[in-house]
């Protein structure tokens, strides 16, 4: 019924045309006067096919003025939403808040300012650059402006279960190549390690025995073993992303591992850690949603929440008052906008373990606050996992809390405690289904080689049959907090000068100075301050971080005061950690003030 009328209306307009052209002997232009007369002509002649059809043919009819009418719309309407964006005044709050941000921040540079002296890793001084040459385990091998290399124990890394501590040669050759990388200075350190290693030489297997000492045999050679199975098998990269021809099946089954892991329904794999916790967000947030942030997030988080373009409130670092605060003020402005809380996507955002704060997110209470004003929570567990919970699972698992129900869509790193490379997202399968068409780095980054997913797999066996890695972190981590706070108290100096920052429950242990300059130019003589006792301990073995250079406000929303970072991992040895306390309470009493 529909084809024949439209094949008469096209009839029809051909035959007028015909004979609006046979008027003319030559074919010319119609002439204006016309072309004027067919437009007024126009809307009777459509009236008249109007009524035609509404007596032939009543369903053409229907779809043709169904259509025209959303053409009309589209065109003359505009968005009620972005209007009342676009109108919508600061309320006295925001603007008060505006203000202590710029009293707080000041103006920002149009340009930025020329660095007069070099970003600082773990511990060089001015003009001084930092080669790392090897990195294994509980030691490093550096080299400080092109000198002679020199092994010095890794407190720098978040290699929290010494998962990249391997032997060099081989599963069965453990013993001399263990040996090989400790300091010839140390001698003790030295007879200590050719012990450890020649224990592992009993077993070149890379599953181990749930009972196996942690550092009887290095977790690493599991990760190397399956590195090299898995470069024999599929070659060194993958190609291509994950959603064209990037995907192999050592990808589906890590994310299968991990899920089953944790316990939730699916996880996504990304090539990057970074990556994986700015494209969640970006994939989930988008602009008119609501982000409310702590503000002590670290630069991946912070990256994400630029990229979704989502309107951010932020709250003071675990501050559950303000955070309160934040979400009523938002109800307030709700209830006078009459606008309801389903009417756009609102997210809590948090990490578990703040990598640039050494503190802990109080999850329980961000639970409840969650629950209370209907928010969904994005948790960060990057550095959280492998070193919280009774068997690694993060702060989730700390809580007694539950992946999907109260923390909808949760972040990991494969850099840290799995010492691999690339993140995953994991939750329930609407959350991982959504990021294969929505993730950034999922969609558009070449996917991670098959050496490194097998790599991470062999880390989480590991982590799985070895529950010793985690509790020996756990004793090293206790360790570390009694004697640094045994030989603080025991110093005249550093007592008023350096104090614990960070969580006791945390493996990431921060030392910041105990009276803290707000100035810019106090801020630069801290950092300064804190690279000379830095750069002392790495001359004197040990290597650790001064954040004071590489934590800046470039990537971030509020930035930490200057601090020394160490990091404990499973693989120490109470000598490493009582030669760590050593040096820094030995460049301390050299440097601080009196």
């Amino acid at each position: 019924m529909v084809l024949p009328n439209v094949y008469n209306l096209g009839f029809h307009t051909g035959q007028a045309l015909r004979s609006l052209l046979n008027k003319h002997e030559i074919p010319t232009c119609p002439q204006p006067n016309e072309i004027l007369q067919a437009m007024s002509d126009l809307p009777f002649v459509y009236k008249d096919w109007w009524l035609h059809l509404l007596f032939n043919d009543p369903i053409h009819l229907i779809i043709e003025t169904t259509l025209l009418v959303t053409i009309i719309y589209i065109v003359f309407s505009q968005s009620r939403e972005w209007k009342g964006q676009k109108t919508e005044k600061l309320s006295e709050n925001e603007k008060q808040d505006l203000l202590r941000e710029w009293k707080e921040n000041g103006r920002q540079p149009l340009v930025p300012k020329t660095a007069t002296t070099p970003i600082v890793g773990a511990g060089g001084g001015k003009n001084s650059s930092i080669v790392v040459e090897e990195l294994n385990g509980r030691h490093m091998k550096v080299s400080i402006d092109g000198g002679k290399t020199k092994s010095v124990l890794n407190f720098a890394t978040h290699d929290f279960l010494g998962m990249s501590s391997a032997s060099t040669s081989g599963s069965a050759s453990s013993s001399s190549s263990s040996a090989a990388l400790v300091d010839e200075d140390d001698k003790q350190d030295k007879k200590q390690t050719s012990s450890s290693s020649t224990t592992s030489s009993t077993s070149s297997s890379t599953k181990t025995s749930p009972d196996a000492s942690p550092t009887a045999v290095p977790p690493g050679n599991a990760l190397k073993d399956a590195s090299k199975a898995a470069m024999s098998k599929y070659g060194c990269g993958s190609c291509g992303p994950r959603g064209f021809y990037g995907t192999i099946d050592v990808h589906l089954q890590l994310e299968e591992s991990i899920a089953k892991f944790t316990g939730t329904d699916q996880a996504i794999l990304y090539s990057d850690g970074a990556s994986a916790v700015s494209s969640t967000i970006a994939a989930f947030a988008k602009r008119g949603d609501l982000l409310v942030v702590d503000e002590g997030v670290y630069e991946p988080l912070v990256t994400g929440v630029t990229l979704s373009r989502a309107n951010v409130k932020w709250f003071r670092h675990n501050d559950m008052e303000d955070l309160r605060r934040v979400l009523e003020r938002i109800r307030t402005t709700d209830e006078k906008l009459g606008r309801k809380p389903n009417d756009q996507r609102r997210f809590i955002v948090c990490e578990g373990l703040y990598k640039n704060l050494g503190s802990i997110v109080p999850l329980a209470d961000v639970v409840a606050l969650k629950n209370e004003f209907h928010y969904r929570l994005i948790l960060d567990e990057s550095f959280s996992f492998g070193t919280l919970g009774p068997t690694g699972k993060g702060v989730i698992e700390m809580y007694g809390k539950r992946h999907m129900y109260d923390a909808e869509i949760v972040t990991i790193s494969l850099e840290n405690s799995l010492g691999g490379i690339g993140g995953v997202t994991v939750g329930n399968e609407e959350v991982v289904d959504h990021q294969r068409l929505s993730g950034a780095g999922y969609c558009f980054s070449a996917s991670s080689p098959p050496f490194t997913a097998s790599a991470a797999i062999a880390a989480l066996d590991q982590m799985e049959h070895r529950p010793k890695l985690l509790a020996t972190l756990n004793e090293n981590k206790d360790y570390l907090y009694d004697r640094l706070k045994s030989e603080m108290a025991g110093s005249n100096i550093i007592p008023d000068k350096l104090m614990i920052a960070s969580d006791e429950r945390s493996p990431i242990v921060l030392l910041e100075l105990s009276e803290v300059e707000e100035d810019d130019a106090a801020h630069e003589e801290e950092v300064k301050l804190l690279d000379k006792i830095v750069q002392d301990c790495l001359e004197g073995g040990v290597a650790m971080v001064s954040t004071g250079r590489h934590v800046t406000g470039k990537h971030m929303h509020a930035v930490p005061v200057p601090a020394i970072r160490m990091t404990v991992s499973a693989v120490h040895t109470k000598a490493d950690i009582d030669k760590a306390v050593s040096v820094v309470k030995k460049a301390g009493k050299k440097h601080l003030p009196k």
